[in-house]
C-alpha cells in the first residue's frame, strides 16, 4: 500500500498536471492548427527523460511533473539554432493574423474548463451532484416569517437553478429588500415559498437568516454530466463576482497561494482519488479564469495588447511591450506575495 507522503505527491503532481497539461494544449493543438511551428510540446520541467519527434516538433517528457509549456517558433529559442525562423516566416507565432493569434492564447484558459467539466462529470457519476440544502432557519428572520424549513433543499430561486452554495448564496446577496421565490423540495414534494432579504451592512447584501449545506445525490448518466457543465460555468461565475466584489472593497480579500494550495491538495489526498478530481476541477475553473485577468505576462494580458495591436493596426513595439510585461510580473509579483502572505497567516492561525 502506498504511504502517505507518496499518495500525496502523486496527488500534487496529478492536480498541477491536469491543469498545466491541459492549459498548454490548448495552446498547442490551436496554434498548430494555425500553421505555427512548434519546437517542443513538453509535460514537466528539468531534464527530459523520454523524447521522440514527430514532424518538425519535439514531444518529450521531464523529470519534474509540475508543469507543462509549448515553444511556438517566433516567441521562444529554438532546441537547433539552424531551424530558427523569423517573424517574417509564415510559420512564426507573430506573422499570423491578430485573430489567430488570439485564439492560440484564449485557447490554453478554454481547454481549462474543458477538462474542468469532464473531471466534475466523472465525480458527478460516480458519486452524485451536489444541492444547497437549508441546515438551519434562525427565529424571526426573513427565512423563517417566509415558511423555510431546515431539510429544504433548494431548486432554484427567481427561475434560476440552484446547483451550489454559492449560487443560493449569491442571488441572496445581491438581492436585499426584493422578494425571491424559491422553489424548494420537502418530504419528496416541490413547493414554492416567498422570501425578502434583509440588507445586512457588515457583509454589504442580502441575508434571510439560514445556515446552507451541501448534499450530494445520486442521478442519471446524462444528467450528471449535464450538471458537469452547468456547475462549471456557475464556479466561474460566482468566481467573477467574488474577485469583482474584492475589487470594490465590498468583501475581504482572500485568496491561496502556493502554500495554501499545496495544503488543500495535501489534505484532500487523504479522502480518496475521487475528491483529488473534484479539487482539480475545482483549481482549473480557478486558474484558468485567473490566467484571462488583463494582466501583461498572464494570458489575458497578452490577449489586451494583441486586441490594442489590432486597433492601431500595428505591433507595439518592443519597448513598450517590455514596459506593458514588467508592470505585468510587478503585479503579479505582488498578488503572488498577497497570496502567500494570507497563506502563512492563515497556518498561523491554524496552529494556534
Amino acid at each position: 500500500m502506498l504511504s502517505s507522503a507518496l499518495m500525496i505527491l502523486i496527488a500534487f503532481a496529478f492536480v498541477f498536471l491536469s491543469f498545466a497539461f491541459s492549459h498548454e494544449f490548448g495552446h498547442f493543438i490551436v496554434g498548430k492548427a494555425a500553421g505555427v511551428q512548434v519546437y517542443e510540446f513538453s509535460l514537466g520541467f528539468g531534464p527530459s527523460i523520454r523524447q521522440f519527434t514527430r514532424g518538425e516538433t519535439v514531444y518529450s517528457v521531464r523529470a519534474l511533473p509540475l508543469g507543462a509549456f509549448v515553444k511556438f517558433a517566433g516567441l521562444d529559442e529554438p532546441p537547433d539554432p539552424d531551424c530558427d525562423v523569423d517573424d517574417d516566416d509564415p510559420r512564426s507565432f507573430r506573422s499570423k493574423p491578430v485573430i489567430l493569434r488570439i485564439l492560440t492564447i484564449l485557447a490554453g484558459p478554454l481547454m481549462n474548463f474543458v477538462v474542468a467539466f469532464i473531471l466534475f462529470a466523472i465525480v458527478f457519476v460516480q458519486v452524485g451532484v451536489p444541492s444547497a440544502v437549508i441546515a438551519e432557519v434562525y427565529p424571526e428572520t426573513p427565512a423563517w416569517r417566509g415558511g423555510i424549513m431546515a431539510g429544504d433543499k433548494i431548486i432554484s430561486i427567481d427561475n434560476a437553478p440552484t446547483d451550489t452554495v454559492g449560487d443560493v448564496k449569491d442571488k441572496i446577496w445581491q438581492s436585499p429588500g426584493r422578494q425571491l421565490t424559491f422553489v424548494i423540495e420537502r418530504d419528496g414534494a416541490v413547493i414554492e415559498r416567498v422570501v425578502t432579504p434583509e440588507q445586512d451592512p457588515s457583509v454589504h447584501g442580502g441575508v434571510i437568516g439560514v445556515m446552507l449545506s451541501e448534499v450530494w445525490t445520486r442521478r442519471g448518466f446524462f444528467e450528471s454530466v449535464s450538471r458537469g457543465a452547468r456547475f462549471t460555468m456557475s464556479l466561474a461565475r460566482n468566481l467573477l463576482i467574488t474577485l469583482g466584489r474584492m475589487v470594490t472593497g465590498k468583501i475581504k480579500p482572500d485568496v491561496a497561494g502556493p502554500i495554501g494550495i499545496a495544503q488543500a491538495v495535501g489534505q484532500t489526498a487523504k479522502l480518496g482519488f475521487i475528491n483529488v478530481l473534484y479539487l482539480a476541477g475545482l483549481l482549473n475553473v480557478n486558474l484558468g479564469l485567473l490566467n484571462l485577468l488583463p494582466i501583461p505576462v498572464l494570458d489575458g494580458g497578452w490577449i489586451l495588447l494583441l486586441l490594442i495591436e489590432a486597433i492601431r493596426r500595428k505591433p507595439l513595439s518592443v519597448e513598450q511591450e517590455a514596459f506593458a510585461r514588467m508592470i505585468g510580473m510587478a503585479i503579479l509579483g505582488l498578488l503572488i506575495v498577497f497570496a502567500t502572505f494570507s497563506d502563512i497567516v492563515r497556518l498561523g492561525a491554524m496552529g494556534g
